[in-house]
């Protein structure tokens, strides 16, 4: 997946059911897959991949992922470590982003990091 500009829809999904098929057979740890949180790892990984893929498919769209931090929700029981308010405010921030801003990039929150 890190080879974005050969990446098509069918490789990504091949790699997904790959990773799948590996789960199922519970061989994640012999074929190299992330073992912590695995799941979310390649959710993740996989929906990065097909926001870069859509930010090049369309040029003239602004169009990023982004890791807003630990926020406290309830899905981790409210021990993130910023609040709501201070969790939107990078994912917002990258909505308003004018038209010509930039586009096919990670945000860690206002941070642009390698994927």
């Amino acid at each position: 997946m890190n080879d974005i500009e050969n990446l098509t829809n069918e490789k990504l999904y091949e790699v997904l059911r790959e990773f799948l098929k590996d789960y199922r057979e519970g061989s994640l740890e012999s074929k190299n897959w992330p073992l912590v949180v695995s799941g979310v790892t390649m959710a993740k990984a996989g929906i990065n991949a097909y926001t870069r893929m859509l930010a090049m498919k369309f040029p003239h769209f602004c169009i990023n992922c982004i890791c807003p931090g630990s926020v406290k929700t309830d899905i981790n029981h409210n021990q993130g470590l910023l609040s709501i308010d201070e969790g939107v405010e990078n994912p917002v921030r990258l909505a308003l982003l004018p038209d010509d801003g930039p586009s096919g990039l990670f945000f860690s929150m206002d941070e642009v990091i390698p994927f």
